[in-house]
């Protein structure tokens, strides 16, 4: 950058300061500035200083104009490790809890001035406290947003339930749970395809979803006949265990393995025994037969702060309330690299665990797994277990770019704003 001159240095202070006050005055009129805006006022004045553009006064939208949903500082703070939502989560300045508060409330202007315009939300939780809330597109706090492909977390956290409760085990198989499907499952090793191997996505069945459009993924949304006689009629191209290959098929028959273990569609289990405790009160499936089968892979819509309680319940090793909802081995077990260097997105490199991803380790922080759930338009559940944090991103991305921008500001923004 070239250097400033002083003239010049004096005068972008004094236009600076001249907007914050006008600002400020704009916020105290309506009786509802935040602590955080004044972070906000400060690093807009830090970036002018530096030649950076801040607000302009000719902004079509008045972005300090106080929320609903502002971030309100903590009365007291602690460690976060005996804490659980109830309601509301609790909220506290990005530097009560050790964050740097100038780059989370640039990140917040940011996500304001609309500079990533996919994006419809964005929260960030640190040792139990919302610290960043932001939404944009219309969506508010209370709307309810597909999740896409990020519903896996969910369905391996409902398999963790039933695990934990005795009613199914990993090694259970299509054709012991699945019997109505034996005219199917009699060819190859489809009988053989077990919790695992679905969990895991290395079962060899041939389920092409991408592109999306006429894909074997879109004729399940859009049919009305039996989705897992649909999967499991498809071609095997591989022994179970052999290869990876994302498959939302695989997803999806879990679901009904719960319900053959249950006696429960698998959307109707989930809301007894995941959701409910998790105070997770809102929710919506898209639903297909046999028995009201949801669609496990990518058909479940939740608020922005009911995913973050998803993120959150893996960062917690399972466990809400000081109770086990799934096991912590089964926590551990979700997370472990079982498939390794599978794709990439961005300059990202992907592992596979078992429904979710496992991204590189974070430079500098040694050996810390990031734990993903990824759904199309850029739907995002981090989990940084070494950092205590879980991100929520939400958005339409319709390019590789802004799907993958959540990533991006997870790694160079918001950890690195952990002290």
């Amino acid at each position: 950058m070239a250097a400033i001159s002083q003239t010049t240095l004096h005068s972008t202070l004094h236009s600076t300061l001249h907007h914050t006050l006008a600002c400020a005055a704009r916020a105290r009129a309506s009786r509802a500035r935040r602590a955080w805006r004044a972070i906000s006022l400060v690093t807009c004045i830090a970036s002018w200083v530096a030649g950076a553009a801040c607000v302009p006064p000719t902004e079509p939208e008045d972005i300090t104009a106080a929320t609903p949903w502002e971030i309100h500082p903590a009365p007291s703070v602690d460690d976060g490790t005996a804490y659980w939502p109830d309601a509301q989560w609790r909220t506290a300045l990005p530097s009560q809890v050790g964050m740097d508060s100038a780059s989370m409330a640039t990140l917040s202007l940011d996500v304001r001035r609309k500079r990533w315009p996919r994006m419809h939300s964005l929260l960030v939780v640190h040792r139990g406290y919302l610290v960043l809330n932001e939404y944009l597109g219309g969506v508010a706090p209370d709307t309810l947003q597909p999740m896409q492909a990020a519903t896996t977390m969910v369905t391996g956290l409902i398999v963790g339930v039933a695990v934990r409760e005795g009613k199914l085990r990993v090694g259970d198989g299509v054709g012991l749970l699945l019997p109505e499907y034996a005219d199917l499952a009699a060819s190859g090793t489809k009988s053989a395809m077990t919790v695992e191997y679905l969990m895991t996505m290395r079962t060899g069945l041939q389920f092409p979803e991408e592109p999306y459009q006429g894909s074997l993924l879109q004729a399940l949304n859009q049919s009305k006949s039996d989705w897992l006689r649909l999967i499991l009629s498809q071609a095997l191209v591989g022994a179970n265990g052999d290869q990876w290959r994302y498959n939302s098929g695989s997803a999806i028959v879990l679901g009904g393995m719960i319900h053959s273990v249950t006696g429960e569609a698998a959307d109707v289990y989930a809301k007894r025994t995941l959701f409910a405790p998790l105070g997770i009160a809102k929710s919506s499936w898209f639903i297909g037969q046999p028995n009201g089968l949801p669609q496990m892979g990518g058909g479940l819509s939740l608020t922005s702060p009911d995913m973050a309680r998803i993120g959150y319940l893996m960062l917690r090793s399972g466990r809400w309330n000081g109770a086990p909802i799934v096991s912590d081995a089964w926590v551990a077990s979700m997370r472990e690299r079982k498939s390794r260097n599978v794709g990439q997105w961005s300059a990202y490199s992907l592992d596979y665990g078992r429904m979710i991803w496992v991204l590189p380790p974070i430079p500098g922080t040694g050996d810390v797994d990031v734990l993903a759930a990824s759904g199309g338009g850029g739907q995002w559940i981090f989990v940084v277990p070494g950092k205590d944090l879980v991100v929520v991103a939400t958005g339409d991305a319709n390019t590789t770019e802004d799907f993958a921008k959540p990533i991006q500001l997870l790694y160079n923004v918001i950890v690195p704003a952990v002290k």
